[in-house]
C-alpha cells in the first residue's frame, strides 16, 4: 500500500527543489541531542516550519520512528495504524516499519489497522519531509488518533512504552500536535 501525498503543494512544497531549499532555511547547524520523544507542530510550513527545523537541527536521529498525530478529519478509526507500505513524498517513500507496527498491534487490541484515517490526514505527514531531509534511512509507524478519552490514551501510551522498550535498537516517538 502506498499513502498519497495529501498536503504536499499546499504545507509545503510539492518539487522536491523547492522543497529542499526551504527546508534548508529552518535547519541550524547545533549539536545533536538523543531523545526518547519530541513535540513537533504540524501546520504548514510557512507557520510551523522554524519552530520545527529548531528542532529537528537539535536532534540525532535513529532509523526506527513511531509518530502520533491527531485525527483532524474524524474519518476512520479512532486508534489507526498503517503497518504495511510506505508514504510517498516529494522527497521518495518514507517506508513503514512493519515489524514495530506489528509488535504494537499485538500489545495493544485498541489500534486498528486503519489507511482512511490517514488517507487525508495532514499532521503527520508534514513531519516526514523534515526526517526524509535530515536522514534518508529512516522507518516509521504511524499512528493517528481521534478523540479519546484519557484511560484509552493512557492504554496506548502504557503499549507504545512497553513495545519500545523491548527493541534493542533506539525508537524516537513524536508527537504531532498544533501549538
Amino acid at each position: 500500500m502506498i499513502r498519497k501525498p495529501a498536503v504536499a503543494g499546499y504545507f509545503y512544497p510539492s518539487d522536491p527543489a523547492v522543497l529542499r531549499k526551504d527546508i534548508s532555511k529552518f535547519i541550524e547547524p547545533a549539536a545533536k541531542l538523543k531523545a526518547i520523544g519530541i513535540v513537533v507542530p504540524h501546520a504548514g510550513y510557512l507557520y510551523s516550519g522554524g519552530v520545527a527545523g529548531k528542532v529537528y537541527s537539535r536532534l540525532e536521529i535513529p532509523k526506527r520512528i513511531v509518530i502520533l498525530s491527531p485525527n483532524h478529519t474524524g474519518l476512520g478509526s479512532p486508534f489507526s495504524i498503517m503497518s504495511y507500505g510506505a508514504w510517498s513524498l516529494p522527497f521518495g517513500d518514507a517506508v513503514i516499519d512493519e515489524d514495530l507496527a506489528n509488535k504494537l498491534k499485538a500489545s495493544c487490541d485498541l489500534f486498528e489497522e486503519d489507511s482512511e484515517a490517514q488517507r487525508r490526514e495532514h499532521a503527520l505527514e508534514v513531519q516526514l519531509p523534515f526526517l526524509q531531509f535530515l536522514k534518508n534511512d529512516f522507518k516509521f509507524v504511524p499512528i493517528t488518533l481521534g478523540h479519546i478519552r484519557y484511560d484509552k490514551c493512557a492504554e496506548i501510551g502504557k503499549a507504545i512504552a512497553d513495545c519500545i522498550r523491548k527493541e534493542k535498537e533506539p525508537i524516537l516517538m513524536i508527537a504531532s500536535s498544533d501549538m
